[in-house]
């Protein structure tokens, strides 16, 4: 059992707690002296500031780069969550109203590394909730490896899309891509100062998972993030969708009404006023999502367009999804609520969105006493979206490395929040992977088992940045057993395009 674990945080504790007395960890890098902690051969550096804070006039503005310390920085606590409320999948993790939160923590080999390579990672969320507290990757640390972990803004103060903003912006038509930003910033700061931590600066692997997925999706499309990192690591990213910038004005528009400024004489200067609980009351009033947006000078086109052109930065890519993707999803929102999908709803739902081949899908999904509406609903729901991403994989493995895989381990475990029904398991769905790379703390801990299934996926996230080989995975080439699934105890399994899309019934959808 590891000597240190994080706890919920509260004022004024610190959120390590020791078996053994720490040590200091003392770096001199370009953004100053900052002290950290030794720890189980790690040496950790936690909540460094990478950028000003983004309050007054930096609230809706892209970030700024922090100031060199003057003095050593204690950077022995992870600092502030990015403003958010709470969530029942976040156990003991408060609500958050402190907007000085763009700082990210490094876990490095304590034997005096030199030249090692580096992940950067960035936690998903849906672009409202999450922080890098969430993810504890000191065994990915203790492979040989620098980690970064990275906090940027969330919800209305990342993603918020004005004409007002646009006017502000340098090109005048840049809004709503704040909290990408933020991940560029924190990568400028990797390319200063990792090397004062024992990483590699030219080999910088980026990876994220969800909405942190799509967060390495702008950052594989953006000009800006021209040369800032050498691999990338996409976890189920879907393929990479994004939202024209008159619907993410639009949507914006709905959080500025809910948040009383509408029919103000300066809606931005409202909007700068307002408190960070009154941003996070407007969100949940106004029920916007705060997908991606483009058309500014650091996404000037969406990125599925920008992969298709071969515009964009290329670099090796693993790409893939969980088995059952929107099973947990499904469930969260509606059995978990005590509202579980009825047959009736189910069958509306289908006919609705699929019209055209309603009666089909109903009957190769079909509830019973054994499987539930609900879980017939998420089947539907994943098999359509696994068999959507095939023009972007092809467009994508045109041009660069790309190593596709599903996570297919039914034993993966449940959150600890879930009591799951027979008719309604859960098994692979979406983030189910996420203790295997990233040790999350918001999942089940690991079996012997799984922890097999674990060392087999750390290997291959590992060797993509490192160049090492990546043996027994080869990569993506058209209709070739070229995708890789992770099963139980440590097994895995390649997939040729026809057995994923019988699979997936792709057939039904096309």
């Amino acid at each position: 059992m590891d000597k240190f674990k994080y706890l919920p945080k509260a004022a004024g504790l610190c959120m390590l707690v020791c078996a053994t007395p720490l040590l200091a960890a003392e770096v001199e890098s370009p953004a100053g002296s900052i002290i950290g902690t030794e720890v189980d051969g790690l040496s950790l550096f936690q909540g460094i500031p990478y950028a000003e804070a983004p309050v007054g006039d930096l609230r809706w503005a892209p970030p700024v780069a922090r100031k060199p310390f003057n003095t050593p920085f204690q950077a022995s606590d992870p600092g502030a969550e990015c403003v958010q409320a709470a969530v029942f999948w976040r156990p003991g993790y408060p609500a958050s109203w402190n907007e000085d939160c763009l700082s990210l923590s490094v876990y490095a080999p304590q034997s005096n590394p030199k030249n090692l390579p580096v992940i950067v990672g960035f936690h998903g969320g849906g672009s409202l909730n999450g922080s890098k507290v969430d993810w504890d990757p000191k065994g990915l640390a203790r492979s040989g490896h620098v980690v970064v972990t990275v906090n940027y803004r969330l919800g209305a103060l990342g993603f918020l899309a004005l004409p007002e903003l646009e006017a502000e912006s340098s090109d005048g038509k840049s809004s709503g891509d704040y909290g990408d930003l933020d991940r560029a910033e924190a990568l400028r700061w990797v390319q200063k100062n990792i090397s004062a931590f024992g990483g590699d600066p030219k080999r910088v692997t980026i990876a994220g998972q969800s909405a942190g997925a799509r967060g390495v999706c702008w950052l594989l499309g953006s000009p800006t993030a021209a040369g800032l990192f050498s691999a990338a690591i996409v976890q189920s990213g879907r393929d990479c969708p994004m939202t024209p910038k008159d619907e993410a004005i639009a949507n914006s528009g709905k959080f500025v009404a809910a948040l009383g400024c509408d029919k103000t004489e300066n809606r931005l200067a409202c909007l700068r006023e307002a408190t960070s609980a009154e941003i996070i009351a407007a969100q949940k009033t106004s029920g916007v999502g705060w997908p991606q947006t483009w058309g500014g000078s650091a996404m000037p086109v969406p990125v599925k367009e920008a992969i298709a052109s071969g515009q964009f930065n290329k670099v090796p890519v693993i790409f893939g999804h969980t088995r059952n993707e929107r099973a947990a999803a499904t469930y969260e929102g509606n059995d978990l609520l005590l509202q579980p999908i009825s047959r009736d709803s189910y069958e509306s739902y289908v006919r609705k969105q699929y019209p055209d081949r309603a009666d089909k899908l109903l009957a190769a999904y079909s509830a019973s006493a054994d499987i539930a509406p609900g879980k017939a609903k998420a089947d539907i729901d994943t098999d359509s979206g696994a068999c959507a991403i095939a023009p972007f994989i092809g467009d994508l493995g045109r041009h660069v490395p790309l190593y596709l895989y599903e996570f297919g381990d039914e034993t993966a475990p449940d959150r600890p929040y879930m009591t799951i029904p027979k008719s309604f398991p859960i098994g692979t769905g979406h983030s189910a992977e996420l203790p295997y790379v990233w040790e999350t703390l918001i999942s089940g801990q690991l079996s012997d088992d799984q922890r097999k299934t674990a060392d087999a996926m750390t290997g291959y996230w590992t060797a993509l940045g490192d160049g090492s080989p990546m043996t027994g995975w080869p990569a993506y080439a058209e209709g070739s057993a070229q995708r890789i699934r992770f099963l139980e105890s440590g097994k895995t399994e390649l997939q040729d395009d026809a057995a994923y899309a019988q699979a997936h019934n792709c057939a039904l959808y096309q």
